[in-house]
């Protein structure tokens, strides 16, 4: 059973470049449910080849090329959609083990094709985020040290309550900026600039570049109760960018951590799964050949004989009789 959802069609995007389904791509114009879909990536080359290779059949189906036995495998199987968008695989062999297990290959094998090649949205936010977390664990690692670095060599470092909290509010808002363009960059990457999400991010991004515009020029709001970073002298300068560095990481550090474990629930609920209703059972009786039609056919073919043989007897012992009253 695929998605029951409208989410599970959207985040199959990236299927539209496996051989074999190129035809469904796009818009997926026609596609009524994500089944529709799942039904022709497993009649593609990238479920069947997988299972030729795995069951061998090149050699069982009597050394045909690779072309051949693609063939002669789609004749075998039907895949099937019913009105309840259940997907049911039926399989032909001559061995009712290999006939089941060729049968749960094809879900396999469609689990796997999904799995590598569908990126939801959930799963690109999630990859982003978790490489920026990274580079921000790593840089926020290496601002501290250089601090403590610093503490150590100059010992005690005063700033005025005015200067430190000018420097903690350029550093929260300049992480929360940081962290909104990721955010932005992120969403961008498998989204268009029209999407409604995009414009309000591209908004909450221009007002914390007010907002850090107006801190670093110690204007906030025109009220000018704050004193320009630049202004602050000497050694303390150097040390106030490093509480701001600090704080900058800090802030997007925390941010990303909070957008990470989003994305995270986010590719829970997108990630495509094939729910499996009912495993494929060997058979417990001949699909084919049907018995009573060789009983039906055997006995017509043995009547059509039998007519034939007796007219045949029929017309040589006519013959004979014949030749026997010219002799006489």
């Amino acid at each position: 059973m695929p998605p029951q959802d409208e989410r599970g069609l959207s985040s199959l995007a990236g299927l539209s470049q496996l051989p074999g389904v190129a035809a469904l791509s796009g818009s997926f114009l026609g596609l009524k449910s994500p089944s529709d879909l799942w039904v022709g990536i497993l009649r593609s080359r990238s479920v069947a080849d997988p299972i030729i290779e795995r069951f061998g059949l090149r050699e069982l189906y009597g050394g045909m090329t690779l072309e051949e036995t693609r063939s002669a495998l789609s004749q075998k199987v039907k895949i099937e959609k019913s009105k309840e968008e259940i997907i049911s695989i039926t399989v032909l062999d001559k061995s009712p083990e290999r006939a089941a297990l060729i049968a749960n290959a094809f879900v396999e094998e469609l689990d796997r094709v999904l799995g590598r090649s569908a990126m939801t949205s959930g799963q690109r936010m999630r990859a982003f985020a978790e490489k920026r977390l990274k580079e921000s664990r790593q840089e926020l690692e290496r601002i501290e040290a250089r601090l403590r670095g610093f503490q150590e060599k100059h010992k005690t470092v005063n700033l005025d309550s005015q200067s430190k909290a000018i420097i903690e509010a350029i550093g929260t808002v300049k992480g929360q900026l940081m962290a909104k363009e990721v955010e932005l960059t992120t969403l961008l990457s498998f989204a268009t600039e029209e999407n409604p999400k995009a414009g309000v991010l591209k908004a909450e991004v221009r007002g914390l570049r007010e907002k850090l515009k107006e801190l670093e020029s110690g204007k906030p709001a025109g009220r000018g109760i704050f004193i320009p970073t630049d202004n602050i002298p000497g050694i303390s300068f150097e040390y106030a960018n490093l509480l701001r560095d600090a704080k900058v990481q800090q802030t997007l550090f925390e941010l990303l951590t909070q957008q990470y474990e989003v994305a995270r629930i986010q590719e829970a609920k997108d990630s495509p799964t094939v729910q499996v209703l009912d495993m494929a059972m060997p058979s417990d009786k001949k699909a084919k050949p049907k018995r009573a039609v060789i009983v039906v056919m055997t006995t017509a073919w043995a009547l059509f004989f039998s007519f034939i043989a007796a007219l045949f007897l029929e017309r040589k012992e006519a013959s004979g009789r014949r030749g026997e009253a010219s002799g006489s």
